[in-house]
């Protein structure tokens, strides 16, 4: 089951269970959770507009397949090198898959999200607007943070207060 969880100095990602894309485990949802992942990031993308996004079914598919090599040679243009083209996305293991130069893609495609949510104004962090926009992926994701507390000292007579819980 695909997780948040933190990486290589503290930061954040969603990451994967197994790889996901060519020749790979393909777990359903990790599958699902790239998928979701991949439209979010890339819906707005000029580079992507001819392309059909796939729908997060969990199902891998010819259109995902080809939309995660084209993702991986995006990012080889954008970084100048950095990610292998081999049309998998793996698990992010330690600080880098490879040399002082390599990139993790789904270290990238979390990034790529984070940007997306920024220019598109959505709500909360990014792994909860992903999931406001795919409602599905709260069943695949573990550890989603489900709401929060908004904690406040009410006032009230003598010094003593009440604390005001509610769940978003």
């Amino acid at each position: 089951m695909a997780m948040i969880e933190k990486i290589y100095g503290g930061i954040e990602i969603i990451n994967l269970t197994a790889s996901v894309g060519e020749n790979s485990v393909n777990l359903k949802d990790d599958v699902m959770v790239v998928q979701a992942m991949l439209k979010y990031s890339l819906r707005e993308n000029p580079a992507f507009s001819n392309f059909k996004l796939p729908e997060p079914t969990g199902a891998m598919n010819d259109q995902t397949k080809t939309l995660i090599k084209e993702y991986q040679r995006f990012l080889r243009r954008k970084l100048k090198g950095g990610i292998a083209v081999d049309g998998v996305i793996d698990r992010a293991v330690g600080e880098r898959p490879f040399g002082r130069r390599g990139e993790w893609t789904i270290f990238c495609l979390n990034s790529q999200m984070l940007e997306a949510r920024l220019l598109s104004g959505g709500e909360g962090n990014e792994f909860e607007d992903l999931c406001r926009k795919f409602p599905q992926l709260y069943a695949v994701l573990d550890n989603l943070p489900v709401g929060s507390l908004r904690l406040s000292l009410e006032g009230a007579r003598r010094g003593v207060g009440t604390l005001n819980l509610a769940l978003e």
